[in-house]
Formats: C-alpha cells, sequence, structure tokens
C-alpha cells in the first residue's frame, strides 16, 4: 500500500483560508457560518495502488483446449470412415441351419408325463421321508411357548467412558497407536490441490503433439472424386428431354366466349362515384409560431429553485436569534 501524491492539496488550503476569514459574517440567522469544503479533506486517508503482477504466480492453470466441431452429413465429417465387418461376410451360424421349430405334441397331457420311474435313489442314509407339516402355525401357541424364554447373552462390553468439559481423562478416547492416547498432528499443505492439479497439467502437456490436427481442406465434399467413391455411370445422366405435345382434343364451337356482363375497362367508369374534384397542394409554408395558451402553466425557467431555502423554527426562535432581530423587545426595564 503506498500513498499517491495530493492533487488538491494547495486548493484545499486556499478554500480553507476563505473559509476562516468569512466565518464571523452573519447569514441565514447565525452569527457565523463556516464555508463548505466541498472537496473534502483526505489528506490523511491512506490510497490503495494496485500492485502489478509478478512473474512469480506462474502460468495461469487452464482446462482442456479443443478446436471447434466439424459439421456436415456426409462421410468427409469423419477421420477415417470405415463400412461394417459383417458385410460380404460369408460365414453362417451352423446352429441356424440345423435348428429345429418348434414341437407340437398330439396329446395335449404328454407334456406332464414322466418317461419313466427314477431308478437310482438320491436317498443315500436309507430313511423313509416324513413332510414336516409345519408350514402353517398357530400364533397363540408360539407365544405360550416363549412367552417365559430368556434367550443367551450375546456381545459382551463394558460401560461406556465418561469425560468432557475441556477435560479428558484417561481412558475416555479410543486412541490412535496406543490406547487413551490424543492423535499425532498431521500438517497439510494448504496449496496440496493446486499443486497435484499443475502436476497433471505438466504430465498431459508432456504427452500432447506440438499443434493441433488441422485439415487444409475447407469441406463440404469427399477428399476423392465422385466417380471414385460411388463408380461411374454406363449411360448419360441428367440430360434434358423435350416436352411432350398436347394431345388433348378441342371442341370446334361456334364462336369464341364472351361474358354476357363484361368489365368495365374505361377509367370513368370503373370509378365508384365519377372522378372526384381536384385539390390544390397547400404546400408547407413558412412555420408559424403558436400563441400561448391562455390557462397555461407557468413557463419553466432555467436555474429556478422549487423550493426557497426558509430558515427553520429552530433558528428563528432561538433566543440569540430573537435578541438580535428585535433588541427593543428585550431590552430591560429601567427606572
Amino acid at each position: 500500500m503506498e500513498e499517491a501524491d495530493d492533487k488538491y492539496s494547495a486548493l484545499r488550503t486556499k478554500l480553507f483560508t476563505e473559509s476562516l476569514e468569512a466565518s464571523n459574517e452573519p447569514r441565514w440567522g447565525y452569527f457565523g457560518i463556516p464555508g463548505s469544503l466541498a472537496i473534502g479533506d483526505n489528506s490523511y486517508a491512506p490510497r490503495l495502488v494496485k500492485k502489478p503482477p509478478s512473474d512469480e504466480d506462474g502460468e495461469v492453470i487452464r482446462n482442456i483446449q479443443t478446436q471447434p466441431t466439424k459439421k456436415g452429413s456426409s462421410t468427409d465429417v469423419y477421420f477415417q470412415f470405415e463400412t461394417p465387418l459383417g458385410l460380404g461376410d460369408p460365414y453362417q451360424d451352423p446352429g441356424s441351419a440345423t435348428k429345429k421349430g418348434k414341437v407340437w405334441m398330439v396329446d395335449p397331457d404328454a407334456n406332464f408325463k414322466p418317461p419313466g420311474k427314477v431308478k437310482a435313489s438320491i436317498n443315500k442314509l436309507g430313511y423313509e421321508y416324513v413332510p414336516h407339516c409345519d408350514a402353517v402355525k398357530d400364533p397363540k401357541e408360539i407365544k405360550e411357548k416363549y412367552a417365559e424364554y430368556t434367550p443367551a447373552r450375546q456381545i459382551y462390553g463394558g460401560p461406556s467412558k465418561k469425560g468432557g468439559g475441556g477435560v479428558l481423562t484417561g481412558g475416555v478416547l479410543f486412541g490412535f497407536g496406543e490406547p487413551g492416547q490424543f492423535p499425532e498432528h498431521m500438517p497439510d499443505d494448504y496449496d496440496s490441490a493446486r499443486k497435484a492439479r499443475k502436476k497433471e497439467l505438466e504430465e498431459h502437456h508432456s504427452k500432447v503433439q506440438e499443434a493441433p490436427f488441422k485439415g487444409i481442406d475447407y469441406g463440404n465434399r469427399n477428399f476423392h472424386s465422385y466417380t471414385d467413391v460411388f463408380g461411374g455411370f454406363e449411360q448419360p445422366t441428367h440430360i434434358p428431354r423435350d416436352p411432350e405435345p398436347d394431345k388433348t382434343t378441342k371442341y370446334p364451337h361456334e364462336a369464341p366466349f364472351r361474358p354476357s356482363n363484361p368489365m368495365k375497362r374505361d377509367a370513368i367508369g370503373c370509378l365508384m362515384g365519377g372522378i372526384p374534384e381536384y385539390i390544390p397542394d397547400p404546400g408547407l409554408g413558412p412555420p408559424v409560431r403558436k400563441p400561448p395558451p391562455e390557462d397555461g402553466p407557468a413557463p419553466f425557467k432555467t436555474g429556478a429553485p422549487r423550493a426557497f431555502c426558509n430558515p427553520t423554527p429552530s433558528v428563528v426562535t432561538h433566543t440569540r436569534n430573537m435578541r438580535r432581530e428585535r433588541p427593543a423587545s428585550f431590552m430591560r426595564p429601567s427606572l
């Protein structure tokens, strides 16, 4: 922060001197009124000067920079246009050739009949299976059965440690490394995120080429000619053809068509009220000033105040000012 030179010091001193000389002149009901210092006294106020940028801040961090996208609906929009690999492939799935259709049974119940009895049993123990039949339970019977049942105790834990109010006694903390000890302070760099980002950008710029890809073609066409891309044509195309003649048979009328009430073609007959009377152009003429209206508002005067600044009642009714304006009213009686 540096203080700049004061450009108004001489003018401020001059106005202050003039205000001291005119301070004893009575105005607005006062014995004296000081002059206004409209510029303001800011000689002791500090002024901020913008610090020039230094080279120590480094390069500005930016995101990925790209070129504008290419526009179009043809193959020149892509860097490389490849056709699908499935076109013209002679390979066929062998399963599709030997695939059978849906099997329709003559007997509708044939799908639910097993092919035969299971000969090899899956019961290795030899006991006969007896169904439990416990899918449906009686809620009242279960409630009476477990009414006085107390489950076994599972997790065992000691009472919770108590402490606080700024006093952390031993055994209150869970501990880091050693039980009941405060965690060790680990310093954290404030600019760690910025440094990591800067390191990533440097690694990214080292792998980027010197200049981005920029083609010299203006677009709107293929890289090769249309004959090489789409192939040639054996027969010529876009040849204009002769118009076909009109073969409509016309009826031989006795006379050409004529309406019974033809439209009027002259200027007098086409108008509804005849030709209007000629009115000469009066012309613009010299400018004429309009007389002021009799009941109009008073004309606006430049610089006229909106309201007159009369003294306030607190100034007029002051004892000292009233004694100065009317000294006879405040004269002491004498014998």
